[in-house]
């Protein structure tokens, strides 16, 4: 009998539309929890989502919308199949349009009847037309909240929907009561106001929320913008205009001048300036011409271009960092943890100090009072400000760092890095320029060194590391001829190998040499004169035979001593983590003033160094750009991607300069810590006024002159979210250079 294998559990995230407020969220992930195949759930208010973790061979689509259906929430077609980023922002945006003209439709109404009702008082009609001036208010513009709050009680998950509801209804009902019953209850006659009142301020501040929210979260949307909706290919010799999700990797796409790039390519013919300020954040044009690679999104100066396309949409550096940042933003900071363990007991204690509210009051002044207290208390402890305090401040700060050509890949990561108190650096192309140059090749008398030269620069042309990029240009240098090399392959932190007209090679470090058995004195007696000069040894291996010796120079970064001091002023050390000799660490070391440094460390040493200091405590991150640093990246507190570097380095990192600027690192920081703040300070004042609103509307301090109505406690609760979000939109202009 074939074994049957367990699919493993995979992670989807969509939109969920319906959620008001952080209990609705609260409530949203019990519902799915709740649901068969459903691992876990992390349901974001800010960002209007759900991320699941499913078992594929259980989860169905079905049984969510109906476990959503069952709360008033729902979700988009075919949320489990993935359904990309560019069609769950086009949801959302949707269903946000039509909330926000569905609550602007609902405070007209409540307005309305708001105005009608005060100005009925202003000309002494009877108080009988009290209830029936207010109805429209509560039967109508509140009509969507009350079913939500009522229905959310009878779940036994009440939210801020139910406060609110419970609040309209009571205040309308104590009015009716009072016209019904005025020898008893006349006094409550005059609390119909505060129905239409608290839906009028709740109704405006959402809306209002709703537009703030919008503007946080167009980053997503200015990046999808960025790639042309359709592209120009060649078939069978003509040119088409077709949409871009027709392109396929190797098509031939033709741009003409002052256009989109739409798709990532090779350019095979053609040159001209690309303006890539839009994805990498870098202010000047950069030429691009044949062989090289051009991406998604960046603008096309004067020259035509002809491109074979290497990705397309998700695939391609735009779509990527697309993803990362719809990502980012509805992940959770792990503050956020603290807002959602008082939120999920909030509202029970609201309800709880509501009622006893009523019963002291009535105990001591009778119902009038009793009512008037319940009901400011029931509206003023509104949750929400809680909810929002996290994710506006993480939605903000990722659409900021994407304008700043920064990327944060979660918001975990946006916390972490603004408690680092130490950075550990690559040495090369991350503290140098990544464009060493060839100065010696030893033995200077080999007669067959050009040959070798040359089909070393065509095995490196298989390397992304700027070592090889330099001995790739020497050979071009020296006119030598452009070979081609057959089964490439890297050896992180030991070299790269290959076969170029029938001989083997390998290309690598001395310590690399050394792990292919080469007796320790060749390896010396080759490196020594380079390492004397202070220049960084690579060896060839030819069939076996240890036969050149390349000395190469890499000279600082310009800027990279005044970055450093930056850093050294937000409170953070600086160390060097290199493969590199360590006669060329320690030159730069001392250029730069960096006091730890440690050489000839391979991609796991440097893990497991880093590895080691997190255990210890210390909140350490690393910034490299290369294959032979995602070890370290990954083992980081946080690890940090320069610009310009590998795949792999990216996706092993938490964040990424999209700039090949290394002046960016302190806007990173800073942004990071401006972000902490600004959660801190959305959470204290979340806080801080429920601590001292409740007490108020429950009529504590009324000995002092303070008292809450409940007109007055809708007016602070729709305030008190407003400010969270007003304060979070501050991250979009805030100074971090």
């Amino acid at each position: 009998m074939t074994p049957v294998t367990q699919a493993p559990p995979r992670r989807v995230r969509f939109p969920v539309s319906g959620m008001h407020c952080q209990g609705c969220a609260a409530s949203v992930k019990r519902l799915l929890e709740g649901v068969e195949g459903v691992a876990a759930a992390e349901v974001s208010y800010g960002t209007a989502t759900a991320e699941l973790e499913v078992d594929p061979a259980l989860a169905r689509e079905e049984a969510l919308r109906a476990a959503l259906a069952s709360g008033g929430f729902s979700l988009p077609e075919g949320a489990l199949s993935g359904r990309g980023v560019a069609r769950d922002v086009e949801y959302r945006e949707a269903e946000e349009a039509e909330r926000r003209r569905s609550e602007g439709r609902a405070f007209v109404v409540a307005a309305a009847s708001l105005a009608a009702l005060l100005t009925a008082r202003v000309a002494g009609a009877p108080a009988a037309l009290g209830p029936l001036l207010a109805a429209p208010a509560v039967l109508i513009a509140g009509r969507e909240l009350l079913v939500r709050g009522f229905r959310a009680l009878l779940r036994g998950a009440p939210d801020m929907d139910t406060l609110v509801g419970l609040g309209a209804a009571s205040a309308w009902v104590a009015g009716l009561a009072g016209v019904l019953a005025p020898e008893t209850l006349g006094a409550t006659a005059h609390h119909v106001h505060a129905a239409p009142m608290i839906l009028a301020f709740v109704l405006l501040g959402r809306w209002l929320e709703g537009r703030a929210r919008s503007a946080a979260g167009r980053a997503v949307r200015a990046l999808l913008d960025l790639a042309p909706p359709r592209a120009r290919v060649l078939r069978a010799g003509e040119e088409v205009e077709v949409p871009l999700s027709e392109v396929e990797p190797g098509q031939l796409v033709l741009v003409r001048p002052g256009e989109r790039i739409p798709v990532d390519g090779d350019v095979l013919s053609g040159e001209s300036d690309l303006d890539e300020s839009m994805l990498t954040g870098e202010p000047f044009p950069v030429e691009r011409g044949p062989g090289e690679r051009v991406h998604a999104g960046t603008l096309n100066g004067v020259g035509a271009l002809s491109l074979r396309a290497t990705g397309v949409g998700a695939d391609t550096a735009l779509g990527r960092i697309t993803q990362a940042v719809h990502r980012a933003q509805s992940s959770r900071a792990p503050i956020q943890n603290l807002a959602d363990r008082v939120s999920g007991v909030f509202v029970p204690l609201v309800l709880a100090l509501a009622a006893a509210t009523c019963v002291g009051w009535w105990a001591v002044d009778g119902v009038p009072a009793a009512i008037t207290h319940a009901l400011a208390v029931l509206v003023i402890a509104c949750p929400c400000a809680l909810g929002l305090a996290t994710p506006t401040a993480v939605v903000v700060a990722g659409g900021r760092g994407a304008r700043e050509g920064l990327l944060v890949k979660d918001a975990a990561a946006l916390e972490h890095l603004a408690r680092i108190d130490e950075i550990a650096f690559d040495k090369t192309g991350t503290l140098t320029t990544g464009r060493p140059e060839l100065k010696s090749v030893l033995p200077a008398d080999e007669p067959r060194a050009d040959e070798l030269l040359a089909r070393v620069a065509a095995v490196e042309r298989g390397s992304e590391q700027p070592l090889a990029r330099a001995l790739v240009s020497a050979a071009r240098e020296r006119d030598l001829p452009a070979l081609h090399a057959r089964a490439f392959a890297a050896e992180p932190g030991c070299g790269v190998r290959g076969e170029v007209d029938g001989h083997a090679l390998w290309i690598g470090s001395p310590r690399g040499a050394l792990g292919r058995e080469h007796a320790e004195a060749h390896v010396d007696r080759l490196v020594e004169p380079l390492v004397a000069r202070g220049e960084t040894p690579v060896l060839v291996e030819e069939d076996g035979l240890l036969v050149l010796a390349l000395g190469l120079t890499d000279v600082a970064r310009p800027g990279a001593r005044e970055v450093l001091a930056e850093l050294d002023a937000l409170g953070i050390a600086a160390r060097i983590l290199s493969g590199d000799d360590d006669a060329a660490v320690q030159a730069l070391a001392r250029e730069l003033e960096v006091h730890d440094a440690r050489a000839r460390l391979t991609p796991e040493e440097k893990g497991v160094d880093l590895s080691a200091a997190v255990a210890d405590g210390r909140r350490i991150a690393m910034v490299g750009d290369g294959i032979n640093d995602a070890p370290a990246l990954a083992e980081a507190t946080v690890g940090i991607a320069m610009g310009g570097g590998a795949d792999v380095a990216i996706e092993s990192a938490d964040c990424a300069l999209l700039r090949d600027d290394l002046g960016r690192l302190p806007v990173l920081v800073r942004l990071a810590r401006r972000a902490r703040a600004t959660i801190r300070a959305n959470l204290v004042w979340a806080f801080g006024y429920n601590v001292l609103a409740l007490p108020a509307a429950a009529g504590l301090f009324e000995r002092f002159g303070v008292s809450a109505s409940p007109a007055w406690a809708a007016a602070s609760m729709a305030a008190s979210s407003l400010a969270v979000v007003g304060n979070s939109l501050r991250l979009r202009r805030a100074r971090l250079s």
